[in-house]
């Protein structure tokens, strides 16, 4: 087994810095046998897009530029996500465990059962998905309109989405806990109608009076017990800045969010 490190980031970073941290991250596994597994948040309220969507299907870019949106296009595929009041986890590894013995529907459904625990333990009865439209999925449709195999469900609602990108070294994935949601920003900035949003999805207000940081740790005892190991503190250091803010900068540019 090698190294896993825990990483939560305290403070809200604008939505070029998660990004770049994420991609700096997955680089840092193609190159070596490691693990991450990071939480963190968003400065302002921002829409990501996947990185296969066409910008003008996917988001409505006049409201998002209007109502001051940040919006980015990340390197993993799935469908568009306003984030907000969330939980932003990470797990990005390339070592046995989660990559080397399996392909990504295996390490998807692997995710998603540790994910499945840590709600179990704050004791909210969740559930794995089953069911999928494949006419929703391979629509424009935001990530939260519709449910997938594999995702945490409550009550008939998805509660997280996530995507994964990976390679012949590595895997990232990523996804969204929402503590709440702003329904109709998310419809207006996707374009979407607003009644079936809310139908399909749910938010841990919703649901749960557990407090943010308690699931945070859940979820972290749930990783750890998975892996049979404690994860170690990662902090940055200046080399890792330095590369994080030249990634940034890609993810700053409309070359890259506006590239389809």
């Amino acid at each position: 087994m090698s190294n896993w490190y825990f990483i939560e980031d305290k403070e809200s970073l604008p939505p070029a810095r998660n990004m770049a941290i994420d991609e700096f991250l997955f680089s840092m596994c193609q190159k070596n046998p490691a693990g991450f597994f990071r939480i963190y948040s968003w400065d302002i309220p921002s829409f990501s897009v996947g990185v296969s969507q066409k910008i003008s299907k996917a988001v409505n870019l006049l409201y998002i530029r209007e109502n001051g949106f940040g919006l980015v296009r990340r390197i993993t595929g799935g469908k568009t996500v306003l984030h907000d009041n969330e939980i932003t986890y990470s797990i990005i590894s390339s070592e046995k465990k989660f990559f080397q013995d399996n392909d990504l529907y295996k390490s998807y459904s692997l995710i998603a059962n540790v994910i499945l625990k840590t709600f179990n333990r704050s004791g909210i009865n969740a559930y794995l998905g089953e069911k999928s439209d494949s006419v929703l999925s391979k629509s424009n449709n935001p990530c939260f309109s519709f449910p997938t195999p594999n995702e945490i469900e409550v009550k008939g609602k998805k509660i997280v989405g996530s995507a994964q990108k990976r390679d012949k070294n590595a895997l990232l994935q990523h996804g969204s806990i929402p503590i709440s949601m702003n329904y109709e920003a998310y419809a207006l900035g996707t374009g979407f109608n607003e009644d079936t949003i809310k139908r399909n999805m749910t938010s841990l207000d919703e649901i749960s009076m557990i407090k943010p940081d308690l699931l945070i740790k859940n979820f972290l005892i749930s990783l750890e017990e998975f892996l049979g190991i404690n994860l170690i503190e990662y902090n940055y250091s200046k080399a890792d800045l330095t590369e994080i803010d030249l990634l940034e900068k890609k993810y700053e540019s409309e070359k890259w969010n506006l590239s389809l």
